[in-house]
């Protein structure tokens, strides 16, 4: 697994109507990374549940450098400069080496 650091650019309420769940307590959480990630459109994105501090729904890579977290409840993250969230990244062949990891 990779470590990475990813600068948050928004962190918003979605808007309910916009997902088949139409949870009124979801937000995203949009960051850009500093360089882009090989084979993103097929890779794992695993986070600190400590700096999301929030229930992960789900996330997306949107482009080699662009992701989004969709969480249930609010988390704290901030789009300033200083702003920042580690995470590791997997590819499905790194998975299928771990134990107990069932694809």
């Amino acid at each position: 697994m990779r470590r990475v650091e990813a600068k948050i650019v928004e962190n918003r309420k979605e808007d309910p109507a916009s997902e088949p769940d139409q949870d009124p307590n979801t937000w995203l959480i949009e960051a850009k990374l500093d360089e882009d990630i090989l084979d993103w459109e097929t890779v794992r994105l695993d986070f600190r549940f400590s700096e999301i501090d929030a229930e992960i729904v789900e996330s997306s890579m949107s482009k080699p450098d662009r992701f989004t977290v969709r969480t249930r409840g609010k988390s704290p993250c901030k789009s300033t400069m200083s702003s920042t969230l580690t995470f590791g990244t997997r590819t499905k062949a790194e998975e299928s080496w771990l134990p107990g990891v069932v694809l």
